[in-house]
């Protein structure tokens, strides 16, 4: 989900020139722009009359606006797509829908393949890497943490596979909210949006935070830097100057243009790879064999929790779907980005800690700066110092990456009403540039203000919470309800979400009684009955998203050839567990400060955005028939003031030939 440049196919306000309805115009009547034009025929009878055949076909395409913004484009009308031509059963005349020209409401798709994998290992690889691979190593797993890479690894792509299939059928900027609205609903889409909101803005700000301390570290531990140090860049433990300054550059540079923040990223990226590719290969130098001895000293539960903790250094692979809507060949791109990815830090992970446990013993291995010392601890002082200096140099990268989803999601929201409509507006260089300005400048004074102990546990339960919704989407999307009842498989993975959270919350907690070995056997049987259920008692759409009857239903992308998850429904049900579990190790405090943000996200829904929306307001499936009403109400008024001039000239001709009045009254009436 970003001061990237932005573009969907752009369906703007017609022109005279590019209006669908072709029409020759009336004889001395006078074109305006957004005015449809009516054709002069005279009927077999002799009487002149308007028709206008097949004006109100409903097969033909809409420009609806809702709220002052207009609806997303259709998959028709994105760049390379043929155009849509409608034969009118009821006229000769034919409706056609051409291409429009860009309007100030639409993303342009200018991101290849190159710059989708650039975003996505620029907004993964950070901490995951320079402090998580010497964390589980020295604390959890030992040498083996390359298996909990592994494990880890293999836990996030079955998310991933959920990710590629959304992404490609719905390339929607927005990411997983617009998944959630078209799987489950307005409501949950705003929740999810909030939840991304939190892993966007909070989680830059505390990325922004933490460089700024380990500048301060590396200037007075590497450098020898004085006392000025902590007078000037660490006046205090609340307030962090360097932190702000890095959020107000970041998205000084973001507001500067798509140019500019587009070739940011590749760059960082590049240098990011140089660092961890020195990084890697040094550690292969000073590898000893004899350092992987013991391989798994803390056994299989040692394996397991430290996949628990490596599982976070994968996330941020989800931000390249928020750039949905404006990727180039998005059925084809999007899910390679992701997919290659996921694998591509997965080998970088697990090479980059397997040679690190053989440069040190795993006792010895610092948790908190793992390569640095590690480096050190061999004489190899400068590699320690470059990396060192590496990490500080493209850290940034992770803000740039994670900050710029925000305007974009903000964009998609307020396309749907359920944000002003200011957060919309893309100016001339196309950018989302007052969606970008308030986004980061929230970010720079929460950055800049706001210690972070406390909320690191609430955003990686919000982040957690949107990637179950979002696997759950692909289970709504692939299986309907009965006749009976239709909403079977919501019902069915609202129960499957409510026993993979006891589920885990037994097993993190209370598995060592019985009671707790009981309730946590009768969840897991629970679920596994209930993803048959889905299975077997709600069956596979023909089609992706199958006859939803909300959001942007011709834009859902139903055809072959797309990619699609595997073993539906029983990958995305295991993807929603393996969340749940994880959500349950993470600390109370942080999972109700996540729930009271959530109440009050669901307050102002209530109170604004249900009020505003378009779903609540015709629905998008009804805003083509909304503007044939309005088109309607043009076009009898127009024909009203047309006949009253008819008359009116026909009473003067009338009254200059014969001066009779009755034909003049007649043609009055």
């Amino acid at each position: 989900m970003r001061g990237m440049p932005v573009g969907e196919s752009s369906r703007g306000r017609r022109t005279p020139s590019s209006s669908p309805f072709l029409r020759k115009p009336m004889p001395q009547m006078r074109e305006e722009p957004d005015v449809v034009t009516l054709a002069d025929n005279t009927t077999s009878d002799g009487n002149n009359r308007l028709q206008i055949p097949g004006l109100f076909d409903r097969s033909s395409s809409s420009t609806s606006r809702a709220r002052g913004l207009e609806s997303r484009p259709s998959y028709a009308s994105i760049p390379g797509d043929d155009d849509n031509i409608i034969d009118n059963d009821s006229s000769s005349q034919r409706v056609q829908n051409v291409s429009q020209s860009p309007s100030s409401t639409s993303l342009e798709r200018h991101l290849t393949l190159l710059d989708l994998i650039a975003v996505g290992i620029g907004g993964t690889v950070g901490s995951g890497l320079f402090v998580l691979a010497g964390l589980v190593a020295n604390q959890y797993a030992g040498p083996s943490t390359v298996c909990s890479w592994l494990v880890s690894g293999l836990t996030a792509c079955l998310s991933g596979f959920c990710y590629a299939e959304l992404s490609s059928r719905i390339p929607l900027a927005g990411g997983s909210y617009a998944y959630n609205y078209v799987a489950h609903g307005e409501l949950f889409a705003v929740l999810a949006a909030a939840c991304l909101s939190l892993e966007y803005i909070a989680a830059s700000a505390a990325v922004a935070r933490s460089w700024g301390d380990k500048v301060c570290i590396w200037l007075l531990e590497d450098l020898d830097a004085g006392d000025w140090v902590h007078d000037w860049l660490d006046p205090s433990a609340t307030f962090s100057p360097l932190a702000g300054l890095l959020s107000a550059t970041t998205v000084g540079l973001l507001l500067a243009g798509v140019k500019e923040s587009k070739a940011a990223t590749n760059f960082f990226t590049v240098l990011k790879l140089i660092v961890v590719s020195v990084m890697v290969l040094g550690a292969l130098y000073y590898v000893k064999p004899e350092n992987w001895t013991p391989f798994c000293p803390y056994g299989v539960g040692g394996v397991v929790r430290g996949a628990t903790g490596t599982f976070f250094g994968y996330l941020g692979y989800d931000q390249v779907t928020a750039l949905a809507g404006e990727a180039k060949n998005a059925k084809h791109n999007l899910p390679r980005a992701i997919i290659g990815v996921l694998i591509g830090v997965m080998i970088l992970y697990m090479s980059a800690t397997l040679f690190l446990t053989g440069m040190q013993p795993y006792l010895e291995i610092s948790p908190v700066s793992g390569f640095p010392a590690a480096f050190r601890s061999v004489g190899a002082n400068f590699v320690a110092e470059f990396v060192s200096f590496g990490e500080i140099a493209t850290l940034p990268i992770v803000i740039l990456v994670t900050i710029m989803a925000q305007p974009r999601l903000q964009y998609a929201m307020a396309v749907d009403g359920l944000l002003p409509p200011v957060f919309g507006k893309i100016d001339s260089n196309g950018n989302l540039w007052n969606g970008t300005f308030v986004a980061g400048s929230v970010m720079t004074i929460v950055s800049a203000c706001v210690p972070f102990e406390n909320l690191n546990d609430m955003i990686s339960c919000a982040v957690l919470t949107v990637l179950a919704l979002t696997d759950s989407s692909v289970v709504m999307l692939w299986h309907e309800g009965t006749e009976r009842n239709p909403r079977l498989p919501g019902q069915l993975m609202g129960i499957f979400h409510l026993l993979a959270l006891v589920s885990g919350v037994v097993i993190v907690n209370f598995l060592d009684m019985l009671l707790g070995k009981v309730i946590a056997t009768i969840g897991v049987f629970g679920m596994m009955f209930t993803c048959y259920a889905i299975h077997r008692w709600c069956p596979r759409s023909e089609t992706f998203g199958g006859h939803r009857p909300h959001y942007h239903e011709d834009e859902l992308r139903k055809d072959d050839g797309y990619f699609k998850t595997p073993c539906v429904p029983l990958l995305p049900c295991v993807a929603v567990a393996v969340n749940w579990y994880l959500i349950a190790q993470l600390d109370m405090l942080g999972v109700c400060s996540l729930m009271g943000f959530l109440a009050l996200t669901v307050a102002y829904y209530f109170f604004y955005a249900s009020h505003h929306s378009v779903g609540n307001n015709g629905g998008w499936e009804s805003s083509s028939h909304r503007d044939e009403i309005e088109l309607e109400r043009n076009i009898s008024q127009t024909d009203l003031s047309v006949a009253k001039a008819y008359a009116s000239q026909s009473d003067m001709s009338s009254s200059g030939e014969d001066g009779s009045s009755d034909e003049s009254t007649h043609l009055k009436s």
